[in-house]
C-alpha cells in the first residue's frame, strides 16, 4: 500500500528536500531559471507528499497586490537596525513578490518619533490594513496601534515590544535573557574571577525598555552565579564616538578592567579604543552583528556577540502577514522570540550574509 503523508505546506517539503521555497514557487509556476536535475527533484517531491497548490489563492496573487506597511526608524544608537530590516524585506519580495506581496517602507529619524504617526496615517489613507511597526517611541505609539486594531488592522511589532498593545504579534527576542547570556558568557570566561566594566547608552525613548532588561537580566545572573565578579562604576548616558572614548579612556587609565559588557551598541568605536590603548588583553562582548565589526570580531578584538537574527524576524514578519492576506492562514501566537546564538571569531562565517 502506498504511505501517505500529511498535507504538508511548502515550508515543511523545502525543509524535507533542502531546496528553497522560493525555487518550489518557480518551478509551480514555470517562471525563472531552474536547472532540469532541481526541477524533477521538485516535482517528484510534490508528487511524493501530494502538494496541492492553493490554485484561488494563486489565481488572486496574479491579479491583485498584498500591501504591507513596513514602519521603521533610522538609529544613530545602532547603524545597522535599518538597514538590516530592509535585507528581511527584500529576502520576502524575493519570495512572495510574484504572489503579488508589496511592501511599503516609511523610515523616520529616531529623533523624530511623531513622524511615525504621520506615515500611519498616510498608508492607512492609502488603503493598507496590515502593518509591522517598529516604534521608535513605544509610549507615543500605544494609542495609535489601539486606534488601528479598533479599525480592524492587523499589527506585527518587530523587535521593540509595546506593553499593552493589542499587536496581533511581536517578533524579536527576550531581552532579559540576553542580558543573562552575556553574564553568564563573561562569567565563564574569567573563572578566576574580575572586575567587569558595563558600558550603557544614552537614554532614547527607543533603546530604554530594551537596555534596561538586558542590564537587568545581565545584574541577576552575575549577581547569583558569579561570586568572584566585581562590576566597576557604570559608565552610562554614552552618546557617539567622542563621549564614549573620551569615558573610555579616562577609565583604561584608572580602572583594572578585566572584561566589558557594551550596551551602548558601538562596539566598533570600544574596538577601535581598545586597539589604540593597546588593551587587547580586556576581554569585549556586546550585542548583535553588524558589517562594521566583522573585522574586530575576526581579529578577537571583540572576544563575542550575542547575535539576534534581525533579518530573519522581519522576513517572518512578512511571511506571516502576507500568508494571512493571501491564504487566511491565521497568525498562530502573539509572541516570536528568536533565537539568541553566541558569536564568535571561531563561528562568524556562519552567521554573515
Amino acid at each position: 500500500m502506498e504511505k501517505r503523508y500529511a498535507r504538508l505546506t511548502l515550508e515543511d517539503i523545502a525543509k524535507e528536500i533542502n531546496i528553497s521555497r522560493t525555487t518550489i514557487y518557480k518551478v509551480i509556476n514555470n517562471k525563472g531559471t531552474v536547472s532540469e536535475k532541481t526541477r524533477e527533484a521538485v516535482l517528484s517531491a510534490l508528487e511524493k507528499y501530494h502538494y496541492t497548490p492553493n490554485n484561488n489563492a494563486r489565481n488572486l496573487a496574479m491579479n491583485r497586490s498584498y500591501v504591507i506597511a513596513l514602519i521603521n526608524y533610522i538609529s544613530t544608537d545602532a547603524i545597522y537596525f535599518s538597514s538590516t530590516i530592509e535585507q528581511g524585506v527584500l529576502q520576502a519580495i524575493e519570495s512572495y513578490g510574484d504572489h503579488g506581496l508589496v511592501v511599503n517602507r516609511y523610515t523616520s529619524p529616531v529623533n523624530q518619533p511623531e513622524k511615525q504617526i504621520t506615515d500611519i496615517k498616510n498608508a492607512y489613507d492609502a488603503g493598507i490594513r496590515h502593518f509591522i511597526i517598529s516604534a521608535a517611541d513605544p509610549d507615543l505609539l500605544l494609542p495609535v496601534i489601539k486606534d488601528l486594531k479598533a479599525k480592524n488592522c492587523i499589527v506585527i511589532l518587530l523587535s521593540k515590544a509595546i506593553p499593552d498593545a493589542p499587536a496581533d504579534a511581536f517578533i524579536g527576542i527576550d531581552d532579559y535573557k540576553s542580558g543573562r547570556l552575556a553574564a553568564q558568557l563573561l562569567g565563564k570566561m574569567l573563572p578566576s574571577g574580575g572586575n567587569l566594566q558595563l558600558l550603557v547608552a544614552k537614554k532614547s525613548l527607543s533603546n530604554y525598555a530594551a537596555t534596561t532588561a538586558k542590564f537587568q537580566g545581565f545584574l541577576d545572573q552575575i549577581s547569583s552565579s558569579f561570586s568572584g565578579i566585581s562590576l566597576l562604576p557604570i559608565l552610562n548616558e554614552l552618546d557617539g564616538r567622542a563621549s564614549i572614548d573620551a569615558s573610555l579612556t579616562e577609565a583604561l587609565k584608572t580602572r583594572q578592567i578585566h572584561g566589558i559588557l557594551d550596551l551602548t551598541y558601538r562596539l566598533d568605536i570600544i574596538s577601535d579604543i581598545l586597539t589604540r590603548e593597546k588593551r587587547t588583553d580586556i576581554l569585549l562582548v556586546g550585542m548583535d552583528l553588524f558589517p562594521e565589526i566583522e573585522n574586530d570580531l575576526a581579529c578577537q578584538t571583540i572576544d563575542a556577540v550575542i547575535f539576534q537574527n534581525l533579518k530573519a524576524q522581519t522576513f517572518l514578519a512578512c511571511r506571516l502577514l502576507f500568508e494571512y492576506m493571501c491564504y487566511g492562514q491565521k497568525i498562530e501566537k502573539d509572541t516570536w522570540y528568536s533565537k539568541l546564538e553566541i558569536v564568535m571569531s571561531g563561528n562568524m562565517e556562519y552567521f554573515l550574509s
